[in-house]
């Protein structure tokens, strides 16, 4: 804390100059580049607040400094301020000062007022821009306080830095007011996840650790190869461990995820003695603040604080589920654990420390994972055969994001593979030959023939139909009373775990039932009855997968195994020690993402609008973040060979893994230019959407571009495993380059014609790229000369060769 006394405000451009100087600066800048500053509504009229504004906002114009002012809303500043109205303030500040091109280069003046309770907003409102921006806050507080712990007045809002989970991040940088300078400095609390030694030893033969570490921390990461049943006892018995006086689980899913019954059986496996199992819309578009944050959800945490059962949050299902209720168990400090149901959120959202909401305006997404926070799940469990309802754009986005893993490292744990990666502290701990994942193409034409099965299809219809009726009988009890007796409270315990509904706890237990007695015996009847049937489904659902020919399910199960371990061994390699805040060598893992959130928000937005104009959506048009990613893949090596960085065989290898997986068209762009013709979208706009959305993303701030038609990106040199470096000297480590709009464009044209659209095969000893068109002919189906595991064998050849002869 540093000493700043009022008068010195008469000096306006002394005053900033101060805050600017004593302030630390972001690794690689030695000056911010402008200032947002934030201050409480008008309605506050508070004399000090007003004139610190006044001055910072005459310093900056002195200094040539941009400077935006940012007010919270009247409601957030009084203090009788409900939950909801806390969190609203805080995301829509954030949101204001990001569209205002907010950075990791940017200084955030927080300017506090009499009530210093409003403090907290500061480390809420600074922990949002994902890259990050430093923290100023000016303070009137009398006396220090813990100024390691922000919590707002409701208490829903709790930013802890010594707890381990956020691995000693913490988001006010320097604080200024009326005494004497004085710096704060505690050790972090020590690391205590769920203990899974005991699960491991007594289930070897079931129960596979991942080894994984972030910020030199250990996080447990099981899969759980048994039944359904027995894995989800399982997780029930580690938490047991954990928490011995019992826990109020708060289950979040989706709303596929709920449908299929997933939610419920979490709860009822755990047993615990309430519970709330929220639900929330889907999809990328919904990965925004108002789509999960709600009076319930806060107050289920408020009431489990307050009791011996404290609250854990469990994020069940995808990637985005897991992201976004992360976050809320980031702002919240509450315990949380991961349950993926895809393989991208076990491999790549539980691997990353970052829990994030993109930018969604109007629904409309500005920028991908752009609000968030770093905070660690407690456990990662994941039970295998949730993976088997997977869909094929599921299992095509995780082989995306693999592209990307295998493109950006190659073979890490070779001569010249260490050598490369040698200023990685984590690399010769977790190097692993990534491109293996190759060899496991097989079992993934195998998991896409078995999902794309009629008969698999008409089972997940049917089992998501009868989910969603289940659902709507939930939703039509929201106005049931609370049971009056013990007795019945017990006999209705499911019903405390309806989702998106007031608490039974708020509700008046002498008013009268909406129903009779019988007609809710009846209806809690029909609900076990079609719950017991869904689970019957599910049941026979699974069993047909394990009917499959041993050698088929084999090889899935040998394909989800490899890439699972695979994609985390190449996270753990930059998160473990060197990177785990992502912000300078782990910057690497958004290689192909600027063009690929691009897509990514384009196609969502594409989606809204044949929602509204009533135009069905082809299934095969969906494309979710790791297919937008392996798309992009393609993109960003035509533009390496372009620029004459990428040629040959080495362009040839580059483009030949997406293609290798490419042969049932999961990264093709023509089911989305089909949709784009029906809705009268054409290429001009395609593109504009995409680069609009690359203007605003998350990695710029950290090179100062030298035109503002230039953005930050990444791209491959020579060969697979051998990263474009930045000419930008703080750039350095972080393979950051600068690429000209005109580039990006001229590749979102050639995919916007098909020119993409191709799969990889190997005829007369050479690596031909067939084009979809071909495949597809009306002449007659292409007939690959060669099987998909050939083609990966030839590929991995070439690659081993390329290797060879770097080590001569």
């Amino acid at each position: 804390m540093l000493q700043g006394a009022d008068e010195q405000r008469t000096n306006p451009k002394e005053y900033l100059s101060t805050i600017l100087k004593r302030t630390p600066k972001p690794k690689g800048r030695y000056a911010f580049s402008n200032v947002h500053i934030v201050g409480p509504d008008s309605s506050v009229e508070s004399f000090e607040a007003e004139a610190t504004i006044a001055a910072i906002q005459e310093g900056a114009k002195l200094l040539n400094k941009d400077s935006h002012l940012h007010r919270l809303s009247a409601a957030a500043c009084k203090p009788t301020a409900s939950s909801m109205e806390e969190y609203n303030a805080i995301f829509e500040t954030a949101s204001k000062a990001l569209l205002e091109k907010a950075d990791r280069a940017s200084l955030l003046v927080f300017v506090g007022w009499e009530d210093v309770a409003m403090d907290a907003y500061a480390a809420f409102i600074g922990m949002l821009p994902f890259r990050g921006v430093q923290v100023a806050l000016i303070s009137r507080r009398q006396e220090y306080g813990d100024l390691m712990r922000f919590a707002t007045r409701t208490g829903t809002f709790d930013l802890d830095g010594l707890n381990s989970a956020r691995m000693g991040k913490f988001t006010v940088h320097s604080v200024f007011g009326a005494l004497p300078s004085r710096t704060f400095q505690e050790p972090v609390r020590a690391w205590q996840p769920v203990d899974i030694s005991s699960k491991v030893a007594e289930d070897a033969d079931r129960v596979v650790h991942i080894p994984f570490k972030i910020g030199g921390l250990k996080l447990p990461m099981l899969t759980h190869n048994g039944q359904y049943t027995d894995a989800l006892a399982g997780l029930a018995d580690v938490l047991a461990v954990k928490y011995p006086k019992g826990y109020t689980p708060i289950v979040s899913c989706g709303e596929t995820c709920d449908a299929l019954g997933y939610g419920q059986d979490m709860l009822d496996a755990l047993n615990q003695e309430d519970g709330l199992l929220f639900t929330h819309k889907s999809g990328e578009t919904y990965k925004r603040y108002d789509n999960y944050g709600t009076k319930e959800l806060f107050d289920t945490i408020n009431a489990a604080r307050s009791s011996t059962a404290p609250p854990v949050i469990i994020a069940l299902g995808g990637g985005v589920n897991g992201n976004c209720i992360g976050l809320i168990a980031a702002m919240t400090n509450v315990d949380f654990v991961e349950v993926p149901t895809t393989p991208m959120h076990y491999n790549d959202a539980v691997t990353s420390a970052k829990k994030a909401f993109s930018l969604v305006v109007d629904d409309a997404i500005l920028s991908k994972n752009i609000l968030g926070a770093f905070y660690l799940p407690q456990l990662a469990f994941c039970v295998n055969e949730c993976l088997l309802t997977i869909s094929s754009a599921n299992a095509y986005a995780t082989v995306g994001e693999s592209c990307k893993t295998m493109n950006m490292l190659g073979i890490s744990n070779s001569a010249v593979g260490a050598k490369y990666f040698s200023n990685i502290l984590g690399a010769e701990e977790f190097a692993s030959d990534f491109t293996k994942i190759l060899s496991e193409v097989g079992g993934f034409d195998a998991l896409i023939e078995f999902i794309e099965r009629p008969s698999t299809l008409r089972r997940k219809r049917a089992i998501i139909a009868l989910g969603k009726r289940i659902a709507a009988m939930r939703e039509a009890q929201k106005n049931t009373a609370q049971p009056s007796s013990s007795k019945e409270n017990a006999a209705l315990k499911r019903d405390r775990f309806f989702p998106s509904m007031p608490s039974l706890a708020d509700s008046n237990s002498g008013s009268e039932s909406s129903s009779s007695d019988s007609e809710e015996e009846e209806d809690s009847a029909t609900m076990e009855m079609l719950i017991a049937e869904r689970r019957e489904l599910m049941n026979s659902f699974r069993k047909s997968f394990h009917a499959l020919p041993v050698k088929q399910k084999d090889s899935i199960l040998s394909f989800l195994t490899v890439i699972n371990a695979e994609i985390v061994a190449a996270k753990a390699m930059f998160l473990a020690y060197s990177d785990p805040f992502e912000k300078y060598r782990a910057l690497l893992f958004e290689y192909a993402h600027t063009l690929g959130h691009g897509v990514e928000a384009f196609a969502n937005d594409l989606y809204l609008k044949a929602r509204r104009l009533g135009v069905e959506v082809d299934p095969k048009a969906l494309r979710l973040h790791g297919q937008c990613v392996g798309m992009a893949v393609l993109w960003a090596g035509e533009m390496s060979k372009e620029l004459g960085e990428l040629t040959g065989k080495g362009y040839t290898l580059h483009q030949s893994f997406p293609y290798l997986f490419n042969r049932n068209g999961g990264f093709s762009f023509q089911p989305l230019r089909d949709l784009c013709d029906e809705l009268n979208v054409g290429s001009e706009e395609f593109c504009e959407k995409v680069l609009n959305v690359v203007r605003r993303d998350n990695k710029r701030g950290y090179c100062s571009c030298s035109d503002p038609k230039k953005s930050v990106d990444q791209l491959v040199a020579c060969r697979p495993g051998k990263m474009l470096g930045s000419e930008d000297p703080n750039a350095e480590v972080r393979y950051l380059v600068e690429v000209d709009e005109e580039w990006q464009k001229a590749v979102l044209e050639k995919a916007f014609e098909g020119f993409f659209d191709r799969s990889a095969d190997l005829v007369d000893g050479e690596i031909k790229f067939v084009q979809e068109s071909c495949t597809n002919s009306s002449k007659g189906a292409y007939k690959y000369s060669t099987s998909s595991n050939g083609v990966a064998s030839h590929i991995r050849a070439e690659l081993l060769k390329s290797y060879a002869a770097e080590e001569m």
